[in-house]
Parts: structure tokens; C-alpha cells; sequence
């Protein structure tokens, strides 16, 4: 009988066993994610996994949970640094970057792909969890009047700019002497330059 592992252990098995499915499913495609397929990538028993998932689906769901979690701490750790609510925002972007270069398989799963199971309680959690997060910083230069916004509306700019910064920096499609923070950089001071209080 397989010794019982400690909670320790189980997360640790759980994380590599997400992170599997997350690099199976960008690099091969939906067919690729197999519990069997999983099971040899990790060294394991094929029944093994079940003990953590009951199929694939759930362990899909389980990667996209996790990994939004993950990044909204990520982000939120970064906006909860010293600085005014541009050098706030800049650590916010650093953190996003960071994430994405880190755990690519994962970021591409979360937002390249569609989720099946959207009524997942954990999913749903962690999803608007992410919307918080796209926000936030945008929130603290209003409040600074800094800029004048809609919070969410502008932060969804924002995002959309370094999401699509990111995505050319994986493919490698960035012109010479650029990466996703040095673009986005311009495009958010064109942003934040049309979004300052107008001056009477």
C-alpha cells in the first residue's frame, strides 16, 4: 500500500501534475492531456491522478483556478509596494510580466483558451478575484488624481495593451531591441496621457 503523502506533499503533487496538464494542452493540443499521458510525464501510476482529479476536465479547470489565483496574488502583492499609483502600476505590470515568462503554459491556458466549466464555484471565484485585479491600480491613480476614468473600463486598456505586448514577446514577434515591458510602457503613457485631468 503507497505510503499516504503529507499535505505538503499533496500540493506539491497537485502543482506538478497542473503544470503538466497546462504544457500538454498548449504544446499538443486538448487530445494530449490524457490521465495516462499525465501519469508518464510524472513518473506515476496511472490511477494516481485520480486520487487528486476525477478526469481531465477537472484538472483543466483545476489549472485555469489555480493559476488565476496565483497571478491575482501576484498583482496584488505587487500593487501593495511603496510608491505613488504609477510606480505602483509599473510593479503591477513587472509582476504580470513576470507570470507570464514564469509560467507560460499556464498563463496561455488561462486567457488563450476557453474555460469549459464556467460555473465552477472555485473558478468563478478566482476569475472575478482577476477582475478585481485589473482594476485596482487604475483605482489608486484616480484616487491620486492622477487620471480621470472609468476604473474597470480603463484598467480592461490597460490589460489589453500589456496582454497583447506579452503574447508578441512568447512568439518572438517583438522588433529588436524591445520586450513586452519596454512596449507596453509606451502605449500605457500615450493612455495615461489622454486620461489626465483636464486643467481649467
Amino acid at each position: 500500500m503507497p505510503r499516504a503523502l503529507s499535505e505538503q506533499e499533496t500540493e506539491a503533487f497537485r502543482e506538478r501534475l497542473c503544470d503538466v496538464a497546462a504544457r500538454l494542452y498548449v504544446e499538443e493540443g486538448p487530445a494530449a492531456v490524457t490521465m495516462r499521458r499525465i501519469a508518464s510525464e510524472l513518473g506515476s501510476g496511472t490511477m494516481t491522478a485520480y486520487r487528486y482529479y476525477p478526469n481531465k476536465e477537472s484538472i483543466l479547470t483545476a489549472v485555469r483556478t489555480r493559476g488565476l489565483n496565483r497571478f491575482s496574488q501576484a498583482l496584488e502583492d505587487a500593487l501593495d509596494t511603496p510608491g505613488d499609483g504609477r510606480t505602483r502600476s509599473r510593479a503591477v505590470r513587472d509582476a504580470y510580466i513576470a507570470f507570464a515568462r514564469q509560467h507560460t503554459a499556464t498563463y496561455r491556458l488561462m486567457f488563450e483558451y476557453p474555460q469549459a466549466d464556467r460555473d465552477d464555484p472555485a473558478y468563478l471565484a478566482a476569475h472575478e478575484r482577476m477582475w478585481r485585479t485589473v482594476a485596482a491600480h487604475v483605482e489608486v491613480m484616480i484616487a491620486e488624481g492622477r487620471i480621470e476614468a472609468d476604473a474597470p473600463i480603463f484598467g480592461h486598456q490597460i490589460w489589453a495593451a500589456l496582454h497583447g505586448a506579452v503574447m508578441l514577446e512568447l512568439s518572438g514577434l517583438l522588433p529588436p531591441g524591445f520586450d513586452a515591458a519596454s512596449l507596453h510602457t509606451r502605449t500605457v503613457s500615450a493612455l495615461i496621457d489622454s486620461a489626465r485631468p483636464t486643467r481649467e
